[in-house]
């Protein structure tokens, strides 16, 4: 399915072309069910329309999902179920002239013209956006104000002040360990660290049925990478998953504060520069005779941006704001998965 196939698809204004395109198509032979083609037959399975029984409305299908529907009052209504592909948007601009569709981080963002100027709106999965005709132009029976995350300048540095002296010995820590390389014609500054090295830091986890595999025991720090997605149906496991994200992104705090016993601060510091060392390094198992000699490597730069990842995640109730968008403005959703929070 693509631009070609869905170009067959055609252009509907309202019910009643809805009605008669539904009435004046005949169904697909040898089909148990009442199928009709939307576009060309033979691609049937793709692009369909139906009518539905109970409500009178036609429905224009994707695949199974009826994203578009012609209600007899003449309103549209758009739902795409769980489904914010390229084909949706490509589907939903070619049967509404005027109506504009594209994927944005996870969400369709719809832009339509109106008297009053361009007008943006967001369609989350299985949300319905009505849709009426407004001087011959499509545009939605009621416009939602959009709000976007943006980040707060002050208390971002207020988190980045309260890690200041860590800050300072990763900056000295990648000076004295980089060396530089060259990946496809291009020279970067990387860090190398042995299986071993590693091993001294987080201890090592053996292979229960590979004879002399082992790998870098980074227990629970890899939970730091992202936010729980709250994917379980049982809330118990969603719950659990927060329960050690919120305890590893404490644990991690307290390594890199700079408030704590000079005794200790050394070693804290030390652990914390290889967690962000294999914060996205994927660690393999190898043979255990060949650990000094096996490195992981990282571009030195990354070593800054993960500590903000970490922390603005931690923090993200300070360092993020929710603003109200300008008319005509899209929400980007940047900053969604750090505010993300538990269900």
């Amino acid at each position: 399915m693509g631009y070609q196939t869905v170009m067959a698809v055609p252009r509907i204004a309202n019910y009643i072309e809805a009605y008669a395109k539904w009435n004046n198509t005949k169904p697909m032979r040898g089909r148990s069910d009442d199928i009709r083609p939307l576009g060309e037959r033979r691609y049937v399975d793709t692009y369909s329309i139906r009518k539905n029984v109970w409500t009178e409305a036609i429905e224009l299908v994707l695949y199974q999902t009826a994203v578009i529907k012609f209600k007899a009052d003449d309103e549209v209504v758009l739902n795409y179920g769980r489904w914010p592909s390229a084909s949706t948007c490509q589907f939903i601009t070619r049967v509404l002239a005027g109506v504009g569709a594209s994927r944005v981080r996870g969400d369709v963002v719809l832009g339509f013209s109106t008297a009053d100027g361009r007008v943006i709106q967001k369609l989350g999965e299985n949300e319905e956006l009505v849709l009426v005709r407004v001087d011959g132009r499509w545009q939605p029976k009621q416009i939602k104000t959009l709000f976007d995350y943006r980040i707060n300048r002050r208390e971002a540095n207020n988190v980045r002040k309260d890690v200041k002296q860590f800050r300072d010995y990763l900056q000295g820590m990648v000076k004295l360990m980089e060396d530089e390389s060259v990946l496809y014609g291009q020279s970067f500054k990387r860090i190398t660290r042995s299986y071993a090295e590693l091993g001294e830091v987080f201890g090592l986890k053996r292979g229960a049925t590979l004879a002399r595999k082992v790998t870098v025991d980074r227990n629970d720090w890899a939970r730091l990478a992202e936010k729980p997605n709250n994917l379980y149906v049982d809330p118990e496991m969603n719950k659990k998953d927060w329960t050690l994200y919120n305890t590893m992104s404490d644990k991690f705090y307290e390594l890199v504060k700079n408030e704590q016993d000079d005794n200790t601060r050394h070693q804290n510091y030390w652990i914390a520069f290889n967690i962000l060392f294999t914060y996205r390094n994927y660690v393999y198992w190898v043979d255990e005779s060949i650990m000094h000699e096996k490195k992981l490597h990282l571009a030195s730069e990354y070593l800054e941006k993960y500590l903000e990842d970490i922390l603005f995640n931690r923090f993200s109730d300070k360092v993020f704001k929710l603003v109200e968008l300008e008319k005509g403005k899209v929400p980007t959703g940047r900053y969604d998965k750090y505010v993300r929070s538990e269900a």
